[in-house]
């Protein structure tokens, strides 16, 4: 087995891991015509809707009036009364206040479809330089703004006749600091036939595990039919819209749905990026084992908005359905959530209802671990970590491992009261953890960096032929007790566990605009917020492109991490046995400039990120440094006379870790436990690889 192509292809499988999503985004940017940018034709094709007397906005009066004119359609036909309303401004509940202590949020409401103009939620900032909220929620705008409007209703169907109800303004009926109502009064041949209620309700903030917390609004529709003769009714409405991207590294926005999986619901998630031109719309309804949907909604990486149904009811959503809008940008592509009922029977004289629970909230670990949302039917704690469905990512991350790791990542910034300082320390622990496998592989390539004089004498004696000087290659390294895949071992384990960081930083909320070493409110660097790049300097008006690289500042952590990198890779290259063959020499060299890749890759990583590979090369180099150290005075004792007894046999006396050599080395006992596992998986695959070529030399 060569090691160098095999740690040169684990290079290269790390560095296609990490800018995999980058080159996507470029390729999506400057190649539109390869279908990355969808069209609205879906949205025109959904419904038809009847264009109603007063479907138009009307003009703005000081009272709210329902005018009933005398019908012009045939009889039986449904249309819209035409409201105008005292005004077209929302009406807002709750509070936009920094850290109100009564509620989380403001909700934005306007007449245009009852929907959502904005949700502001009071405990989190925009961005880390300004002190507005952060507000999501909020129309894509242009020609798609009636469209996107959260939770706007969009049309009812009653007895087989669309209604639309997505460009009329609806009546304010009732309006409170915690809930207000809206109204829209369906016509049949001009006479008031069905009435839509629609009342939005927040959830106050509380502590108390087993309820919302203040993070939920809850949506309720009351459908009254007004007529002799029972109806039979269907709505269709918008769920939430995506939350703004976080990350300039690529789109973090998902469509998330919950999966009724034998009474627990399991999370099923699809990049926005999937809905193209070519596809421009995807079923969310069913999870692709056909398992019902149970909550569906919108996501970044730090915040959720999502639509709960409440199943006991006789109004329950039945379909949802993802539908690219048309974006110039295919890089920061919209997506409508349309959410579709059942058809209900609402007797002569009654009425039927719907409870939907809709999240606004960020993806914090104390709030979506909490009794409410862990509940069998909810679980959104599964949206905490939504692991990457790149092939390798996949396979060598689980989410118990990100978590863990978060948890101590937790726990150390508790301690510390610094996140960027809590970074240093989780360094410092795996490379604690990994040291014995990391000295043992350091061991491994001393011992095998002596051998060249042997190497060469094994390759003057058996020339050209490659089988034998193979299998007396593998004779003598395993007498002298040395495995080349061992020096592979410590990128095999950490792999996992840097991938699992990788997911755990990038998304972790906790770590979103907290900057690294602040003390008593003074930033003492710097870095202001550890989930974005550090940007010491930034000029976004005026960025620089190039392939995949977006350079709209000048972030320090990447280049020092370049130096870093390059030194460590140094390092290790002096601690390698020399390279036998040219190809094992460019081999060697081209690592050494691959470390490159990974500053660029990272760029425009997160700090944070940026942070524990940095430290965590630093400390490798000086972890090398000292096993260095320990080789030599080792040697130096040999050269003495002294032989260094790592485990002394039981029938010596306890005087001590030396004694004096008596006489020839004896030879190397065949090694047990891991290393001698290695050892034989390296023979058996070198001896598969002499049969084979006996095989083909026949042939």
């Amino acid at each position: 087995m060569d090691t160098k192509r095999l740690i040169t292809g684990m290079a290269v499988a790390m560095l296609l891991v990490l800018g995999w999503q980058q080159l996507l985004q470029h390729l999506a940017t400057t190649h539109p015509e390869w279908g990355w940018i969808p069209t609205t034709q879906a949205i025109v094709a959904t419904t038809q809707d009847v264009e109603a007397p007063g479907a138009t906005r009307p003009a703005t009066t000081q009272s709210a009036t329902v005018s009933i004119e005398p019908s012009t359609q045939p009889a039986g036909m449904w249309s819209v009364a035409s409201v105008a309303p005292p005004t077209t401004q929302p009406s807002v509940i709750g509070s936009s206040t920094p850290k109100d202590p009564n509620v989380t949020m403001a909700v934005s409401i306007v007449p245009r479809g009852a929907g959502l103009s904005e949700v502001v939620l009071n405990d989190y900032r925009r961005t880390v330089d300004s002190q507005d909220r952060y507000a999501f929620e909020e129309p894509y705008g242009g020609a798609t703004d009636d469209q996107s409007r959260a939770l706007a209703t969009r049309s009812i169907t009653i007895d087989g006749q669309v209604v639309n109800l997505l460009t009329v303004d609806w009546k304010l009926t009732h309006s409170t600091v915690a809930s207000a109502s809206y109204r829209a009064d369906v016509l049949r041949a001009g006479l008031p036939a069905v009435q839509i209620d629609k009342t939005y309700t927040l959830t106050p903030r509380s502590k108390d595990p087993t309820t919302p917390q203040g993070s939920e609004v809850t949506l309720e529709y009351k459908v009254t039919n007004l007529t002799g003769k029972p109806i039979a009714a269907k709505l269709i409405f918008n769920g939430p819209t995506c939350p703004p991207r976080e990350n300039d590294r690529g789109d973090d926005r998902t469509i998330i749905g919950g999966y009724n999986h034998e009474g627990f619901a399991v999370l099923t998630h699809a990049s926005i990026s999937e809905i193209t031109k070519d596809k421009p719309t995807r079923e969310f309804t069913k999870d692709p084992d056909g398992k019902p949907m149970v909550w569906v909604g919108q996501s970044s990486v730090y915040f959720n908005a999502i639509v709960r149904p409440d199943l006991g009811r006789p109004i329950k959503i039945e379909t949802a359905t993802a539908i690219g809008l048309n974006n110039a940008d295919p890089a920061d592509q919209h997506v409508l959530l349309e959410l579709e009922t059942n058809t209900f029977t609402v007797a002569a004289g009654g009425s039927a209802d719907s409870i939907d629970h809709v999240f606004f909230g960020p993806k914090k670990h104390e709030l979506l671990n909490s009794a409410y949302y862990t509940a069998a039917l909810v679980k959104y704690d599964e949206t905490l970590v939504m692991k990457s469905s790149f092939f390798i990512c996949g396979l060598l991350t689980f989410t118990p491992m990100i978590n863990g790791l978060y948890y101590l990542l937790a726990s150390f910034a508790w301690v510390l009261r610094d996140w960027g300082l809590a970074i240093i320390c989780l360094v410092f622990l795996v490379r604690a953890c990994l040291h014995p496998i990391t000295k043992r592989a350091q061991l491994n390539m001393a011992k095998m960096s002596k051998m060249g004089p042997e190497i060469e004498r094994l390759k003057k004696k058996h020339g050209d032929n490659k089988d034998e000087l193979n299998k007396a290659m593998m004779q003598f390294y395993k007498t002298q007790g040395a495995t080349p895949i061992l020096g592979c071992l410590p990128m095999f384990l950490q792999m996992p566990i840097w991938l699992a960081l990788y997911s755990a930083l990038q998304s972790t909320f906790e770590l979103r605009q907290q900057p690294f070493l602040s003390f008593f409110g003074y930033n003492l660097t710097w870095i202001k917020d550890l989930a974005h790049p550090d940007r010491l300097f930034y000029f976004p008006d005026h960025p620089l492109s190039f392939l995949f690289l977006h350079i709209d500042a000048i972030n320090v952590l990447p280049i020092l991490l370049g130096i870093v990198s390059w030194i460590q890779a140094k390092v290790t290259r002096s601690q390698q046995p020399p390279a036998s063959t040219p190809e094992q020499a460019q081999q060697q060299k081209m690592m050494q400039w691959m470390t490159l890749m990974l500053p660029i890759i990272l760029y425009n990583g997160p700090s944070g990120l940026n942070l524990y590979i940095m430290t965590s090369s630093i400390f490798g180099i000086i972890e090398s440094k000292i096993v260095r150290k320990h080789i030599k005075e080792r040697e130096e004792l040999e050269k003495r006379g002294v032989v260094i007894v790592d485990n002394p046999p039981d029938d010596l006396p306890p005087t001590g870790s030396v004694r004096r050599k008596k006489g020839p080395p004896e030879p190397t006992p065949k090694k047990g436990g891991i290393m001698g596992w290695l050892a034989d998986i390296q023979e058996k695959a070198q001896a598969m690889q002499n049969e084979q070529a006996k095989k083909n030399k026949k042939k």
